[in-house]
Order: C-alpha cells, then sequence, then structure tokens
C-alpha cells in the first residue's frame, strides 16, 4: 500500500515526536535541578500528546503510524548526545534547544504539506504549542549564556 501523503507528513512528524519525547525524558531523570526535571517532563508529555493525536489520524486513515522507527533514532539520537555532551546540562539545553527548533519547523512543514481538513487542523492545534515550547527552551538556553 502507497502512503497517502497525509499519513506520510504525519508519521515524520510522529517519528521526530517520538525521538525528543524519549530524550527529553531521559534528560529529566538526568538533571540534578528538579525545576529542569520537571520541564523536560513536561515537555516529554507534550509530545506524548501531539503524537498520539496524529497516531489516531493515520489509523483512522487506515495506515499504521510510524513507531518502529522512532525508537531507534531515539537511540541513536541519545547516543550521539551524550557522546557530544556527557552529563553536561548546559549542553543538554543546548541540544533540546534544536531539537525544539526541529520540531517547530516539522509541525509548520506538516502544515503546509497536509493535504487533509482534518490533518490541517491538527498541526493548526499543535502550532502554537510547539510554538510555546520552543519560546521556553530559547529563552531557558539564553538565561543560562548570560
Amino acid at each position: 500500500m502507497i502512503m497517502s501523503n497525509v499519513t506520510e507528513t504525519l508519521n515524520d512528524t510522529i517519528s521526530l515526536l517520538r525521538a525528543g519525547e524519549h530524550f527529553y525524558r531521559d534528560a529529566a531523570e538526568r538533571v540534578e535541578s528538579r525545576q529542569l526535571s520537571e520541564l523536560f517532563s513536561e515537555m516529554a508529555a507534550v509530545r506524548d500528546t501531539a503524537a498520539a493525536e496524529m497516531s489516531q489520524k493515520v489509523k483512522l486513515e487506515g495506515e499504521d503510524p510510524s513507531g518502529a522507527s522512532w525508537a531507534e533514532q531515539a537511540r541513536q539520537m541519545y547516543a550521539e548526545a551524550e557522546a557530544l555532551f556527557g552529563d553536561e546540562t548546559d549542553a543538554l539545553i543546548n541540544y533540546l534547544e534544536e531539537h525544539e527548533d526541529r520540531t517547530l519547523e516539522q509541525v509548520r512543514s506538516g502544515l503546509g504539506e497536509a493535504d487533509d481538513h482534518e490533518a490541517t487542523a491538527i498541526f493548526m492545534r499543535h502550532l502554537p504549542i510547539f510554538k510555546q515550547t520552543h519560546a521556553r527552551m530559547k529563552a531557558l538556553k539564553d538565561s543560562r549564556a548570560a
């Protein structure tokens, strides 16, 4: 079965969200600051909620939501980050802020590529949320650099 444009777009976004969710959850466990741990857990939950909604749409299209590949992507992303940053909190924050850039770009791209009313509505609902998560991580990164 050939994947529709809407399903492909949603699955690309789901993969990125699941990888980010995994990385945020791991980062929440690794940092010593309770405040950062809570923030990272919240960011992971935002990704889980969005990915779950997108997965439902993919299932309604009669296709399988992306999932098998996200775990491998997350492991690879984590391994790369760990090799680069070790346990340094500021480096983790920088990496997570870059992930926020990619997520926001993917959601905007998905909104432009979605060829289905329902998928467009899903991206529209989540775009302001990801603008906010991006702004929060950017502010955190900037405050630590100051």
